[in-house]
Formats: structure tokens, C-alpha cells, sequence
């Protein structure tokens, strides 16, 4: 007769396991989410590794005849260009990587850098006679990581 207690029970059990549901499907969620922010900002640093480096490839495949490399905190790559007197100089200015570019007397300087990203470090090492290996550091601005990126470029018409 007196089933007014089972059915308060039954009600506490729902409540309780609708909280434990939720609280899962929360826990659950937000760690998608913090994943999800972590694979796009791993995508942003790539995308701009991919597009500084094809600079730096584009100009060693095919115009470069003579390299140097200055050592320092950042280093510095210099090529001497194969048509003339023209001169190329990849370096990391005010968190982006910049090339100047001297032709005869008169000189010019392009960032190359996504606004996004911040050139942390740019490291470059000649590892054979043709062959430069240049290590880039990035740092995701909005996400705070950051990566190195390693590339190793092979010299088609030049040498160190």
C-alpha cells in the first residue's frame, strides 16, 4: 500500500543518473574541443612552414648559384643569384621570416610569414657540398604552441 517511497527513489536514481550522463558527455566534449583547437593550430603551423619554405626552395632550385650562411642568433642565407647581380637574403626579422632582395644599388625586403605565426628561430647548416638544411621555429599565436620544422634543400645550380 504505502509505494510512496520507491517512487522518490526512482526519481532520485534518474536524477542522479541523468547528472553522471551529463557530466561524461560534458568531460567528453570539451576534450574533443581542446583536441579540435590543438589539430587546428597544428594545421595553421604546417600551412605556414609549407609556405615560407617554398620561398626559400623556390629560390635555391632555381636561381641560386653561390651560398652563404651567416651564424648567429638567427642565422642568415645569402644567395648570389646565377643571372647577374642580383643577391637574395632569407632572415628572421620582427617574428616573421623576410628576404631582401639587393639588385645592383637598389634594395627591397618582403615579409614571408603568415600573420598568424611568429618566426621564433631560423637555423640554417650545410651538410654537403650541395645540400642546406634549414630548421624553422614557429609559434602559433592565438594557441601559444609552437613547432620546428626541418627541411633539407638540395642546390640544383649552385654550391656553398
Amino acid at each position: 500500500m504505502n509505494n510512496k517511497g520507491y517512487l522518490l527513489t526512482e526519481i532520485c536514481l534518474a536524477v542522479a543518473v541523468t547528472f553522471i550522463a551529463a557530466v561524461i558527455m560534458y568531460n567528453g566534449l570539451s576534450g574533443f574541443a581542446r583536441s579540435w583547437q590543438k589539430l587546428q593550430s597544428d594545421l595553421l603551423l604546417y600551412r605556414a612552414a609549407r609556405y615560407s619554405q617554398s620561398f626559400i626552395e623556390q629560390e635555391l632550385f632555381l636561381h641560386t648559384a653561390n651560398i652563404k650562411i651567416t651564424s648567429g642568433s638567427n642565422d642568415k642565407i645569402v644567395c648570389k643569384e646565377t643571372r647577374g647581380n642580383r643577391q637574395v637574403t632569407f632572415y628572421r626579422s620582427s617574428g616573421s621570416l623576410a628576404r631582401e632582395i639587393k639588385y645592383n644599388s637598389s634594395r627591397g625586403v618582403n615579409p614571408l610569414s603568415l600573420t598568424e605565426v611568429t618566426l621564433e628561430s631560423i637555423k640554417a647548416e650545410q651538410i654537403a657540398a650541395d645540400k642546406l638544411k634549414v630548421t624553422l621555429q614557429l609559434k602559433d599565436n592565438a594557441a601559444g604552441r609552437s613547432k620546428k620544422f626541418t627541411e633539407v634543400y638540395v642546390m640544383a645550380n649552385g654550391s656553398f
